[in-house]
């Protein structure tokens, strides 16, 4: 079995090895040293791929004397730097952990169980054994705790902290996924609050500010209370009925109706048993009519039990008839409502990437599947006050030139009051046609006046493929790449964030820039794929090809494990970056999900590339979107992907592995060649520092600055420490290049002697 250890074991001592000095080569000796330090630059290649380690750490040790070059300085250098840096991570690691220790013994000791519980997670996240630190006393105790506390939040109607302590439960236990389920029913009793009681919610949610020492919300805003309204508007039951006709059928589990229409009907009496729900529909406060509402689902899932298959269509359709009669009877629910929470539950008891897009969500779903739409590019959210939120302006846009900034308040569209809108609303009004203007609203910290912004609309392209530094924007919005990351090895770097329509040919755009149409040659290419969420299959498959020139890039098979996705199989003519031959790695971790780990492993499996990192999310499931109306759309997973197989598979005679994270599943998602652990405290610094670096300033002028002393250093993730997978990724590559660049250097050697025998 091949080895996947952690970086981590690498020993301090390395950095006195590496920093000894070299020795000059002498004349004669300069051929030797050459050769040296290819087969040393090989080796560390090699274990590196064989995911060894212990043998990188041998060979990182014994780095061939003899030639002293810049090259060879600069990896000294690195190397140096990354033991320094991990030293110091590692402090602060155990210094961090010892704090949430403490502060999770004081929580408890003041009754604060849930804060307690959060910093036991953080213990436990900060500890080499996971599973170890579970059973730890002081732990223990606290999960003990949180156990008792469970029941008692539930009778009181506290949600939101039963909420967070089965959260924080499910996370310390997540390899058993013991508390998912309990997760699941009180996920989605806040959500039937969210969508019908936003009042009550709001006092959950100014209960849990004070029981966190933090400030009050605002007053309660009236105007969202009718939000439900949009929320069921042009919902027909005929959306349901098809959308469940098509799950039963299709879906990769392949269970049929009787899961569907059971977590349908335990969705409704969810409903019905969820008091606070009064708020939106009085009836739910007639115990009487509850009673018989309930008693009719009662009376319809011990019907489903009894039932024999197969069920149908047609059974679908009578148990919505007979639940909008009883309800007509009793609670008086609106059809409407019936429908959606009908078919929303019956989707709950599917995987969690299957779905109903109902009206009020289509037009964002479609924005989302396609690379570009029109509008003014930002990206919004609501506040803890329900106001729109600027989360970012997208690069090159209107909004991005026209000065908007993360964290303004967009308080008017067009002098219209945003008061109350959901983002649906302000998604409708902001955006429009290509060349029409709108004139945004905004309240900025600090300005007492209300900004008023005036934008064209425009097609907003969604770029995934970015570069090492943005050295600047042209005045069509396109950012321009550095694309080094070490142009001392030439040592290339590409960032992909998705996979959209676009994202295979601006690759291809961005390895025309790095090898400089074909004239150039770096020595080693990281792809970044880590929160990459992946995307459209097609994309994953034009993307892999590059990489891979022979052979299976990804299969598909239904739930009888046959083949419904014809293999895709690589093509040498498209194969520019494996033609060039030039050493890749590729980062993953938690967040590369879907489209990245089909991309992340073909090229391992194929060993076009080393992957560095942690195991990916496991998300290797295929959706298929169905039209079930004009205005409605269901998601549904139909396959799951299989990776092509390795070469230990193959002599196996095995397929690939299939990257799916299913229930109770052991092995799921990328695992990486070799493991490297970066601490919360390090990711979030590392996310927070590339969306800094990625924003140009402007200067007093209005003119973008991309040399503004202000703008955050990408180079801070290297120097100090911030990301020490990248740092792994580049030191392998500086090694390997060695081999090249050592080339390089006896050629040079070669040509002077040979200047030197001829002037003689």
């Amino acid at each position: 079995m091949t080895q996947r250890n952690r970086i981590s074991s690498i020993s301090p001592t390395l950095v006195v090895a590496l920093c000894l000095g070299a020795a000059v080569a002498s004349p004669t000796g300069a051929q030797d040293s050459t050769r040296a330090l290819r087969d040393w630059s090989r080796s560390v290649w090699d274990s590196a791929r064989q995911g060894n380690s212990r043998a990188l750490e041998t060979y990182f040790s014994r780095i061939p004397a003899g030639l002293d070059t810049e090259p060879v300085r600069s990896l000294r250098s690195s190397i140096e730097r990354h033991h320094v840096n991990r030293a110091e991570a590692r402090t602060a690691r155990d210094e961090t952990r010892a704090e949430a220790r403490q502060k999770m013994q004081e929580y408890l000791a003041s009754g604060e169980v849930s804060r307690a519980l959060f910093e036991a997670v953080m213990v436990q996240t900060l500890s080499d054994d996971l599973l170890a630190a579970v059973r730890e006393p002081d732990i223990s105790q606290v999960i003990a705790k949180a156990k008792a506390t469970l029941p008692i939040a539930e009778q009181e109607g506290d949600w939101l902290l039963a909420q967070e302590l089965l959260y924080r439960l499910n996370v310390l236990y997540e390899h058993t996924e013991q508390y998912k389920d309990d997760l699941d029913r009180v996920s989605r009793r806040l959500a039937l609050l969210a969508h019908y009681a936003p009042r009550r919610l709001h006092e959950l949610r100014n209960l849990r500010a004070k029981r966190s020492g933090d400030e009050p919300l605002p007053e309660f805003n009236p105007a969202v209370a009718a939000d439900w309204e949009q929320r069921v508007r042009d919902i027909k039951a005929s959306m349901t009925k098809e959308a469940l006709r098509r799950a039963a059928l299709e879906h990769i589990e392949g269970k049929g109706w009787r899961p569907l229409l059971r977590g349908a009907l335990e969705n409704l009496r969810l409903l019905a048993t969820t008091p606070e729900l009064t708020e939106t529909f009085a009836q739910l406060g007639d115990r009487e009519a509850v009673k018989r509402w309930i008693a009719v689902v009662d009376e319809q899932l011990e019907l489903l039990s009894r039932t024999p298959d197969p069920l149908s269509f047609h059974r679908c359709s009578k148990l919505l008839d007979r639940l909008l009669e009883a309800s007509e009877q009793t609670i008086k629910l609106p059809p409407k409502v019936i429908y959606r929470e009908f078919g929303d539950g019956a989707m709950s008891r599917l995987d969690q990437f299957s779905e109903i897009i109902w009206p009020d969500k289509l037009h964002r779903f479609q924005q989302s599947t396609r690379g570009s739409f029109v509008g003014v590019g930002i990206l919004i959210r609501h506040d803890e006050k329900r106001e729109i939120m600027v989360v970012t302006p997208l690069e090159g846009t209107p909004a991005y030139f026209g000065g908007i900034k993360p964290s303004d308040r967009i308080a008017e569209v067009d002098d219209v009051p945003t008061l109350g809108w959901s983002l649906n609303d302000a998604v409708d009004r902001i955006t429009g046609p290509k060349g029409t203007n709108v004139v945004l609203g905004i309240r900025r910290e600090g300005v007492d006046d209300l900004l008023r912004v005036p934008l064209t609309r425009d097609v907003i392209k969604l770029r995934s493929v970015k570069g090492w530094w943005k050295t600047d924007l042209t005045d069509e919005g396109e950012p321009q790449w550095d694309w080094f990351i070490d142009p001392i090895s030439r040592i290339a770097y590409i960032r992909l964030t998705g996979f959209s329509a676009d994202t295979y040919e601006d690759l291809k755009a961005a390895w025309r820039q790095i090898t400089n149409h074909g004239r150039d040659r770096p020595n080693g290419l990281i792809v970044d794929l880590r929160y990459n969420p992946g995307g459209l299959l097609s994309s994953a498959v034009e993307v892999s090809n590059l990489f891979v020139a022979d052979g299976l890039i990804v299969s598909g098979e239904n739930k009888d494990g046959r083949e419904t996705l014809p293999g895709r199989i690589a093509e040498r003519n498209k194969a520019i970056i494996a033609n060039a031959n030039v050493p890749t790695v590729i980062l993953i971790n938690q967040g590369s999900a879907s489209a990245s780990e089909i991309v992340a492993g073909c090229l391992q499996a194929h060993g076009a590339a080393v992957v560095i990192g942690r195991r990916s999310f496991g998300k290797g499931s295929v959706q298929t979107v169905h039209i079930i109306s004009a205005r409605a759309r269901l998601k549904l997973t139909t396959q799951y992907y299989r990776l092509p197989p390795d070469a230990q598979q193959q002599a196996r005679g095995e397929k690939g592995s299939l990257v799916h994270r299913r229930p109770g599943a052991k092995e799921w998602g990328v695992e990486p060649d070799i493991v490297v652990i970066a601490t919360p405290q390090q990711l979030d610094a590392a996310y927070n520092l590339r969306l800094e670096a990625d924003m140009i300033p402007k200067d007093e002028d209005g003119q973008l600055d991309p040399d503004s002393p202000d703008r955050a250093d990408i180079n801070a993730l290297l120097t100090k420490g911030i990301d020490p997978q990248l740092e792994t990724a580049l030191i392998i590559l500086q090694a390997k290049a060695l081999a090249a660049l050592a080339g390089d250097h006896a050629r040079a050697d070669d040509a002077g002697h040979a200047v030197a025998a001829a002037d003689r």
